[in-house]
C-alpha cells in the first residue's frame, strides 16, 4: 500500500513560478522530492517541468512589463520604483545605456593602430595569393 500524495497548490506553484523561483525551490515549498514534484507537474499539465515553468516565467515576465509601463504613464502609484528598475534589469535584460558615447584618446589610438594591423595583413595575404609576374 502506498502512501497518499501530498496536495500540491497549483496556483501557488503558478505564482511562484511566474515570481522566478527554481522548481528546486518550490519542491521544498511543499516538502516533496523534485523528481517527484516534476513527474506530478508533467502528469497534471502533460508538458515537461522545463516547458511549464518557461510558459508560467514569460507570464511573469509580461507582468514585470506592464507594472513598468503603468509606474511610467502614471496608471498606477503601486510598486517601488528601485524595485522595478531593478527586476527589469534582472529578469528582462534591461540595461542603461549611455545616450552619448564618448571614446577616450586612448582607445582611439588603440582603435587606429589595430585597423592598421588588419590593413597590413590584408596587404601581406594580396602578396602571397596574387600570382608573380
Amino acid at each position: 500500500m502506498s502512501r497518499p500524495e501530498k496536495p500540491i497548490d497549483w496556483l501557488m506553484v503558478d505564482k511562484l513560478l511566474e515570481g522566478g523561483c527554481l522548481g528546486t525551490e518550490i519542491c521544498t515549498h511543499f516538502n516533496m522530492h523534485h523528481d517527484t514534484f516534476y513527474r506530478r507537474v508533467e502528469e497534471k499539465f502533460n508538458v515537461s517541468f522545463t516547458a511549464y515553468s518557461a510558459e508560467k516565467k514569460r507570464k511573469g515576465e509580461t507582468n514585470l512589463r506592464m507594472a513598468q509601463y503603468l509606474k511610467a504613464i502614471g496608471g498606477t502609484k503601486k510598486g517601488d520604483n528601485t524595485l522595478l528598475i531593478w527586476l527589469g534589469k534582472q529578469r528582462l535584460e534591461q540595461k542603461d545605456t549611455p545616450l552619448d558615447l564618448q571614446v577616450n584618446a586612448e582607445t582611439d589610438s588603440k582603435y587606429k593602430e589595430v585597423m592598421e594591423q588588419i590593413k597590413s595583413l590584408q596587404a601581406s595575404k594580396s602578396e602571397i595569393t596574387s600570382p608573380h609576374s
